[in-house]
């Protein structure tokens, strides 16, 4: 699997903490400051790069690290971030760093920052005091951090990151998805709204790019009925790291009403006797999960060329044949 590298400089915090944040969603990943940076980092797959900006400048030492490591990393997917109080200024100031290392970053990004007064050592607080002085800005606190902002931010490297990954051919990818959640009958099915969250194991049927479940009920549907996006899990017990496999999928949920010839026809596939479900006391509900993305890990997949983890977006069927995004 590709491996994330987080590199920063940071002297009173936000963009280690910023680091830290991004190498938990873009995992697997680690990071480090220039200062803590090993030669055995080189071997990283994906590089994120980010820097305070002090009175408009990026931090030197960390401009002095990208002067000294450029060949390197000119050969590598990179994408570099600041953390600063002006957002349009900091766009700009990123193009000195992509142009330390020499090759177009992926994205440019700059992320709200703070000043805390109180925190600045002597020799900053007097330099900033002027600094502020001479553009005629307030000398006070201002706090544009927004962790919100980060994660978004993450995600955004994580869609990009994904994006490099070696690919299964997508015939045999869809052929592989589909063997798996045939060859299987059981998912977690996990729904929310607002501050409410609900994991359900539960049995399935899978169809033509959708899973079907039954169900008497339950609190899963009061998170559906306001919130038609769910994410489901299918995978093995875990035996090895040489034998992983498991698929995530996010799609959206709808209710199929009992009288449609679909709500009969899926009865039929799990073996049913549709008139006795529909004479049973209490209503038996079919959820349809329309499948848009999946995410499916499997070691097998190394053996033919590609990576661990593949994505593979389901598509409908158009008019005339061709295949479209649904």
């Amino acid at each position: 699997m590709l491996r994330t590298l987080v590199i920063f400089n940071s002297k009173y915090g936000s963009t280690r903490n910023a680091a830290k944040i991004i190498a938990l969603i873009t995992g697997p990943a680690t990071y480090c400051s220039v200062n803590e940076f090993r030669p055995e980092h080189k071997e990283f797959d994906f590089i994120v790069i980010g820097s305070p900006i002090y009175r408009e400048e990026m931090e030197p030492s960390l401009m002095e690290f990208l002067d000294y490591n450029r060949e390197w990393l000119k050969e590598k997917p990179v994408s570099l971030f600041c953390l600063c109080l002006d957002k349009k200024r900091g766009l700009t100031k990123l193009t000195e760093p992509q142009e330390f290392i020499g090759v177009k970053a992926l994205s440019l990004d700059a992320i709200g920052g703070r000043l805390v007064i109180d925190e600045l050592d002597e020799k900053d607080r007097r330099m900033i005091e002027e600094f502020n002085s001479n553009i005629k800005l307030p000398f006070k606190d201002v706090d544009l951090y927004k962790p919100e902002e980060i994660v978004n931010y993450s995600l955004k490297l994580k869609s990009l990151k994904d994006r490099k990954i070696v690919p299964l051919e997508e015939g045999l990818l869809r052929v592989a998805v589909e063997e798996f959640l045939t060859k299987h009958d059981t998912c977690t099915l996990a729904t929310g709204h607002a501050d409410r969250v609900r994991s359900t194991p539960i049995e399935y049927n899978y169809r033509d790019g959708n899973l079907y479940l039954l169900s008497e009920g339950g609190e899963k549907f009061a998170n559906i009925l306001l919130n038609d996006n769910v994410s489901l899990s299918v995978y093995e017990s875990y035996t090895g790291m040489n034998n992983l496999a498991g698929i995530q999928m996010t799609g959206k949920a709808s209710l199929v009403e009992m009288e449609d010839a679909e709500y009969s026809s899926i009865l039929k596939l799990k073996g049913l006797d549709v008139e006795a479900v529909r004479s049973m006391p209490v209503k038996i509900n079919l959820v349809k999960i329309k499948i848009d993305k999946v995410e499916f890990l499997s070691s097998k997949f190394k053996t033919e060329g590609a990576e661990a983890k593949q994505i593979y977006e389901f598509k409908i069927k158009t008019r005339d044949g061709r295949s479209g995004c649904g």
